[in-house]
């Protein structure tokens, strides 16, 4: 019937209805089905012990610092893809990446290297953190104090992780950086790429081309071991080997440190030191860095100068600190009382009975100008200082809890320098006399001082000396058969240079009270009357002898023995002897180093000094301390 529904059509559409809906149920459950398989998955996922996340590569390491110290821009030097940061920021980082995730600490660390594809974290000052959580092989290691780094293998790298740590540091060749290097080199398979085995797979091959650099920096230390070792040996081949001297001197102080050795009047010698620190950046050329702290040691006489070697601790508790320029160590003339002078500070010590036991006598207050000379220490405890402003100069003492210097002698007229002490009361030292200023005229002599006579002072002129120009050098030695003795440098342009023995007829202290007793049975003149200048009196030298003792060496430093048998000086960089009363100067060293600074020991059989070597691969030179049999 026209109009009416064609009821063939309903069976049909009610089948596609159900169809559709049976898909629709049929989807629901494989959206379930997967959201179960997801979520099963993820708990899985944060579960199972194998690697998530990006595959590992053995040169990608995420460095967690303890300090702010930067290794990335090492590592990424060294080939390595490197990231770091601190604890805190690496767990954050995994809550968010992971949020799942539940670990904390060193483990949380770990998690987010494996998710980011790392293979190695290394923790800086491992022993601050907590490792127990993890499965290690052979177990947590008990760290070391040099244990800077531990790097954990991570992701395809960690079953089980593999804890490893940093070498001993290198002595010449070290560094936060190198100790991380180290740690990191003992993973496999980074120490496969450090051995030549030609059955290396081709992986390692690839990866040691990708940190060739870090191999060479790791292969350095090496090289700066045997670089440093390689230097001590050609030092030891300069100051032993090729010494040509006989009897050969004896090393006092090593290879690897500066030494300042003092003759004392106990028998002994004093040792300053300290360590030259070598290092190297290359491997094969050295640096060089004096320690900042002096030690002190005594070697007593007869002893063995290295196994001998006892801490002076006296002397500031056995060390200094240094904090400007390098210390003065000045001892007098009888090696009984010790001067440092340091940071502007001079401290006195007096030796006493026993072995290097010095007594502190205090410090001396009175300021010098930066650089001047700290002064010659007497066994009282004063030191003799000279000052000049190029129109004043004086002659001073100190001694430690004066306010003021109390002058010896100051003048307008000359040029005054540091003078020795020649016995308790006696001090002389070289002076220039303004004759004609205005026209530069000086004539040279020799000033004698009295701590007992201020403002008066004995003048022997240089014209004694060969008709010396110039005086320029005074030293002390013992007193002769009749009186005072002093060594005196002088040159003059018949002659050239001389060194003089002077004998006077009576001790110093003596010449100088009679000298200036008869000076003062006359009237003095006005200046003097006013103290304006000083009362000078010339020296009758009837009596008194000058005699050179040597005469075709150049001579430095030179220094009268205890018993008054010998002289020794330096010369041209070598070591020598003369009597006192003249004869044959004896050459004791021979070599291509720099002799200088002979001092005596207290019996005279020894002469002990100073020798300045070169260290090769550097543009340095080390002064070290020797001793040689002084001879007859």
């Amino acid at each position: 019937m026209a109009g009416s529904p064609d009821r063939s059509d309903t069976p049909d559409r009610s089948a596609s209805d159900l169809d559709i809906l049976r898909r629709s149920h049929r989807g629901k459950f494989v959206a379930l089905a997967a959201l179960l398989a997801t979520a099963g998955g993820l708990v899985w996922w944060n579960n199972r012990p194998g690697p998530i996340g990006n595959d590992e590569q053995a040169e990608r390491v995420l460095v967690v610092p303890a300090t702010n110290w930067r290794y990335k821009p090492y590592l990424e030097k060294w080939g390595f893809v490197a990231q770091e940061g601190r604890l805190k920021t690496m767990v954050d980082e995994l809550k968010e990446k992971v949020p799942e995730a539940t670990e904390d600490g060193p483990a949380a660390v770990l998690k987010l290297a494996d998710w980011a594809g790392f293979a190695f974290v290394a923790f800086e000052d491992p022993k601050s953190l907590d490792f127990s959580g993890l499965d290690i092989e052979g177990g947590v290691p008990t760290f070391a104090e040099h244990h800077r780094f531990a790097v954990v293998s991570a992701g395809d790298y960690a079953f089980p992780h593999k804890l490893t740590v940093n070498a001993e540091p290198s002595e010449f060749m070290n560094g936060p950086e190198l100790d991380l290097l180290s740690a990191l080199f003992a993973q496999e398979p980074l120490a496969s790429t450090l051995r030549d085995d030609p059955k290396n797979s081709p992986d390692v091959i690839v990866l040691r081309t990708k940190v060739q650099e870090g191999i060479d920096a790791f292969d350095a230390i090496t090289a700066a071991e045997a670089t440093v070792a390689k230097i001590a040996d050609k030092a030891r081949v300069l100051l032993v080997d090729k010494e040509q001297g006989q009897p050969k001197p004896t090393l006092l102080g090593g290879v690897q440190e500066s030494v300042h050795p003092i003759a004392l009047a106990d028998g002994g010698t004093l040792l300053l030191a300290r360590k030259a620190n070598f290092s190297s950046s290359s491997g094969f050329n050295a640096d060089l860095e004096l320690a900042t702290t002096w030690q002190f040691f005594h070697v007593p006489a007869g002893a063995d100068p290295v196994a001998g070697r006892v801490p002076c601790t006296s002397l500031l508790g056995g060390s200094l600190e240094e904090t400007g320029r390098s210390p003065v160590f000045r001892s007098s003339p009888q090696g009984d009382v010790l001067q440092i002078h340091e940071a502007g500070r001079s401290r006195l010590f007096k030796l006493e009975q026993g072995g290097c036991n010095f007594t502190a006598l205090g410090e001396i207050t009175v300021p010098i100008a930066r650089g001047d000379d700290p002064g010659e220490p007497h066994r009282s405890g004063r030191v003799a200082r000279a000052q000049g402003d190029g129109r004043e100069s004086v002659v001073y003492l100190v001694k430690p809890g004066d306010e003021v210097a109390f002058d010896l002698v100051r003048t307008t007229k000359a040029s005054l320098q540091l003078p020795v002490w020649l016995d308790d009361d006696v001090l002389a030292g070289p002076a220039e006399e303004r004759v004609d200023p205005d026209n530069y005229i000086t004539r040279a002599a020799i000033y004698f001082y009295s701590a007992s006579r201020p403002e008066r002072a004995l003048r022997l002129d240089a014209q004694n000396f060969n008709a010396a120009s110039q005086l320029q050098y005074v030293a002390w030695a013992p007193p002769g058969p009749q009186g005072a003795r002093l060594l005196v440098r002088a040159w003059g342009p018949q002659t050239g240079e001389q060194l003089f023995r002077v004998d006077a007829p009576a001790p110093a202290s003596q010449l100088f009270a009679d000298a200036i007793a008869e000076a003062e049975k006359t009237p003095l003149p006005a200046e003097v009357r006013d103290g304006m200048e000083p009362l000078v009196v010339p020296i009758d030298t009837r009596g008194w002898t000058f005699t050179p003792i040597v005469s075709e060496f150049h001579v430095d430093a030179p220094v009268a023995s205890p018993d008054g048998r010998l002289v020794a000086f330096a010369s041209d960089n070598e070591l020598h002897v003369v009597p006192l009363a003249g004869g044959t100067v004896r050459t004791l060293t021979r070599n291509e180093l720099e002799d200088h600074t002979p001092m005596f020991s207290a019996d005279g059989k020894t002469v002990v000094f100073r020798t300045r070597f070169p260290i090769e691969k550097t543009n340095w030179t080390l002064t070290t301390a020797r001793s040689v049999p002084a001879g007859e």
